[in-house]
């Protein structure tokens, strides 16, 4: 029995066998590249499905708008650029304090970490930010 086994187990290895697999070939899906042209209002029932923009929500910016928002922007940058050289420039300072429109900052420097303070004028809200300062 064992040498029957063995035997047929050979002649299965190298006798030829049908070919169980074809070539692999693409065919796209969209009609766009070449795919099935009834396709066409399958996909784009399901692209408008997907859709969320709303054309009624969109409302365009107003130019002044967007000059104001630009110029804030700016000017709060400066704003960073000025409090950042104070805390880390060359000659840092131990603490300062600033206004910034509603926003009042204040810093000082705690052994190896600067502690900043943000306060909100209006609101009273206040954010505190330990930052470790850099050891040059």
């Amino acid at each position: 029995m064992k040498r029957q086994f063995h035997s047929w187990l050979f002649l299965s290895m190298v006798l030829p066998g049908g070919a169980l697999a074809g070539d692999l070939v693409y065919e796209p899906i969209n009609p766009s590249f070449g795919g099935d042209p009834f396709n066409s209002s399958h996909l784009l029932g399901i692209a408008q499905a997907q859709n969320r923009f709303d054309d009624r929500v969109f409302t365009p910016i107003d130019p002044l708008d967007r000059f104001a928002d630009d110029i804030e922007r700016r000017v709060l940058s400066q704003a960073a650029r000025e409090i950042t050289d104070r805390i880390f420039g060359e000659n840092p300072e131990e603490s300062g304090d600033f206004t910034v429109g509603s926003t009042s900052i204040s810093f000082e420097r705690i052994g190896d970490d600067v502690r900043l303070t943000l306060a909100d004028l209006d609101t009273g809200a206040e954010t505190v930010l330990t930052i470790p300062a850099p050891q040059f």
